[in-house]
């Protein structure tokens, strides 16, 4: 290069979805790819922007229909899934309270969890083990019940970061669990 001259930077990859109007770029976009895609996190709802979270964190922020994810990079924690399990519990006017779930006699594969009181059972003990645990879902913060969704009743539960819902119509399919639209839900 001739002095004083400098390279251009390079341009920022990203991912756009015409369903949405929305892109996906950086950290944001790395994670959104690495940890499961449009089946995990669904499209992006809006552009990325700085957020306060919680009173306590502002940063980059990216709402997808069924995750906000953060970006927590500048602090070598790189992108975080936001606590909208907790949140939306909140915002119903229900928010989680410590349990004091006791042994599940009947139920496969159950984890006690002291920090909340909850157990995590079959069916969703197995999805929660096998596809980031406290990381991407962190603790339960209810039992395991029924709810009713969009008109249909599903076995949920609520774990900081996420609702899982059972879906039997997909048994024997990779999609029996399915994680809520709560990034849509919550949205401001």
């Amino acid at each position: 290069l001739a002095a004083g001259a400098q390279a251009a930077p390079a341009a920022q990859r990203q991912r756009c979805f015409n369903e949405t109007g929305f892109c996906v770029s950086g950290p944001i976009l790395d994670y959104w790819e690495q940890k499961g895609g449009l089946a995990v996190f669904g499209y992006p709802i809006s552009a990325q922007r700085d957020e306060t979270i919680e009173f306590s964190w502002t940063g980059p922020v990216q709402w997808f229909e069924r995750d906000r994810l953060e970006d927590h990079s500048n602090e070598g924690k790189g992108v975080l899934a936001g606590r909208l399990g907790a949140r939306f519990l909140e915002l119903r006017g229900t928010p989680w309270q410590p349990g004091n779930d006791g042994p599940r006699p009947g139920y496969a594969l159950c984890t006690k969890f002291d920090q909340t009181g909850y157990n995590i059972c079959a069916p969703f003990s197995y999805y929660w083990q096998n596809n980031g645990g406290l990381e991407r879902f962190g603790y339960p913060i209810t039992p395991a019940f029924e709810e009713t969704i969009e008109g249909r009743t599903y076995l949920v539960q609520y774990f900081e970061r996420r609702r899982m819902e059972y879906h039997p119509e997909n048994a024997g399919t990779p999609y029996d669990i399915l994680l809520g639209l709560l990034g849509r839900d919550v949205f401001p």
